[in-house]
């Protein structure tokens, strides 16, 4: 027996040897590639921070760090980089060598680079994605899918976010905006700070949840579990620019994203049940385009037995449950942070909050208490808002909630208008939008982060017309999002309700006092403003107002 023993403990210890030299040579060996990659790159003049044969490029980050907050988004930190160390007779990109952290890179800043990339070569999902979406959809989904399994899975969707049908929703939007808006009230009332991106996000939730899964979640007021764990699974997932070692290797998280599948996936598979359960006593209650009508339409038209099967494919449920997360995540997420930037930007611009609330009194009437009745009456109103749409749409430019980012193929180049071509194979494409979309070799109309939603008004010609291709919070081509309509009316339906009411204004000041920000981290050499802007972008999922936005409401006088 006790040979037996030194035996096995013999054998275990060869295995665990030969598996750590085999994770080495693998580093090693990949490290090579990358750092020989970046060499001919370097060869062949592309453009890129001065590199390092060891170390890539890893040198080229500390110094931009110390200049932003330490909670800011990456793109932020990228895109001074770009700015830092593009070529003045190339466009604005930069390559960047960040092994082990990160596969070759390139950073794209220029609109003209980010049309070829996601238009005119609709250039493939990387694998990067799955890391960050896994946690939140858990498994593969809408947004990281290629090829034919990623077009059925668009086509099987599109029709449940086709403006009509999206506009047959503003009854069920305005349902939840009117929870939103006394919510408002009541702090309102109070007079207390909170956080408007935490109350505005369960509001999202609650929009996302009815479009998503026809039924009405209710977690502004009351526990749901599935968006409990939604956004509990947010707050605990860790991206790429977190390098606190004791935060990024909490042993705890894997057990709390655990219990939140869990609790995600069971609530969302009794819905499929239920759904499913209505369907086969009667077809006609599918009428919904919900997104889980839609994914049981596709499953009902597959099925070629009948009787029905008692029970969903194991299979097809767990696809499903996939792509409803996937919604509801991104759904809720980007369309709440740009909620809070409009507050903000209509806040620090007493003109233009004006002339929006001119449009909603001739709109709607100047009796703002019949504006929910008048919606739900003619849902067409939301569309005769130019003005607030104009708004909408500077606000994503100024403050989009996220970026693009696409996988190089071999033989193909990006090419800018002075000729220069950027070979893509081995890499992955990075393009940032808060970048592109503030770009001043493209943006005219003096400074390109200004607040400007004239520029939405005016025709070719005038210098603050949009550049092609220039603004792209909801991308461009074949992969745009899906939900982009829904977000838009959901965004406009919310401002109609509460900009004539209430005023929403950050108090970034009371809270720096009560928690060592502002000048006294300032004092302490921190850094608490990116570009002047105190409610600077952090990453929590997506791009969100820096400390949750807090703010005060007060009634209108």
């Amino acid at each position: 027996m006790g040979s037996f023993e030194v035996l096995s403990a013999g054998r275990v210890a060869s295995v665990c040897l030969t598996a750590c030299a085999g994770a080495l040579v693998y580093l090693v060996v990949k490290g090579y590639h990358a750092r020989r990659t970046f060499y001919r790159l370097r060869q062949q003049g592309m453009p890129m921070p001065p590199w390092n044969p060891i170390l890539g490029h890893l040198l080229a980050v500390p110094p931009v760090m110390k200049t932003l907050p330490e909670d800011t988004q990456q793109p932020d930190a990228f895109e001074a980089l770009c700015k830092a160390h593009e070529k003045e007779d190339m466009d604005s990109i930069i390559y960047l060598d960040m092994w082990p952290f990160a596969d070759p890179m390139i950073v794209i800043c220029s609109p003209v680079l980010a049309v070829q990339a996601c238009q005119e070569h609709d250039l493939p999902k990387p694998p990067i994605l799955h890391a960050f979406f896994n946690p939140l959809a858990g498994g593969d989904n809408l947004f990281t899918m290629n090829g034919p399994v990623w077009k059925r899975s668009r086509a099987l969707f599109n029709s449940g976010f086709g403006a009509g049908y999206i506009l047959e929703q503003t009854s069920h939007i305005v349902d939840e905006a009117e929870i939103y808006v006394e919510i408002l009230r009541e702090h309102a009332r109070k007079g207390d700070m909170f956080s408007l991106d935490d109350v505005t996000c369960w509001y999202t939730m609650d929009i996302i949840g009815t479009v998503t899964l026809d039924s009405r979640l209710q977690s502004q007021r009351q526990h749901n579990p599935l968006a409990t764990a939604m956004r509990r699974q947010i707050r605990w997932h860790v991206l790429d620019n977190e390098w606190n070692l004791f935060i990024r290797w909490n042993p705890a998280r894997p057990f709390v994203q655990w219990y939140n599948n869990r609790q995600m996936d069971r609530y969302v598979s009794g819905e499929l049940d239920k759904r499913y359960a209505e369907w086969k006593e009667d077809e006609n209650t599918a009428s919904s385009r919900s997104v889980i009508h839609l994914a049981l339409a596709g499953y009902m038209a597959q099925q070629k037995t009948l009787p029905r099967p008692p029970r969903l494919d194991p299979a097809f449920k767990a696809w499903a449950i996939v792509q409803i997360r996937l919604f509801l995540f991104a759904g809720h997420d980007s369309t709440s942070s740009t909620i809070c930037y409009c507050f903000h930007l209509l806040q620090s611009h007493p003109a233009a909050l004006a002339r929006l609330r001119a449009e909603h009194d001739a709109v709607f009437g100047t009796d703002v208490a019949t504006t929910s009745q008048k919606l739900r009456a003619n849902p067409a109103l939301a569309n005769q808002l130019p003005y607030t749409t104009a708004v909408i749409k500077e606000t994503l430019r100024l403050f989009p909630p996220a970026s693009a980012m696409r996988g190089g193929l071999p033989g193909v180049s990006l090419v800018d208008a002075q000729g220069n071509a950027y070979p893509t194979e081995g890499t992955n494409i990075w393009i940032l939008h808060s970048a592109v979309q503030r770009n001043p070799k493209y943006w005219g109309g003096g400074d390109p982060a200004a607040f400007h939603p004239e520029r939405w008004l005016v025709g070719p010609g005038d210098p603050l017309y949009p550049p092609r291709g220039g603004w792209r919070p909801f991308e461009h081509g074949a992969r745009n999002c899906l939900g982009q309509t829904l977000a838009m009316l959901d965004i406009k339906i919310t401002l109609a309700l509460t900009v004539r009411e209430l005023d929403v204004r950050s108090v970034y000041d009371e809270w720096d006092a009560l928690n060592g920000g502002g000048a006294k981290a300032a004092g302490k050499g921190k850094v608490k403003t990116v570009n002047g802007e105190r409610a600077y972008q952090t990453q929590v999922g997506g791009a969100h107002p820096a400390d949750g936005f807090p703010c005060r409401v007060r009634f209108r006088v």
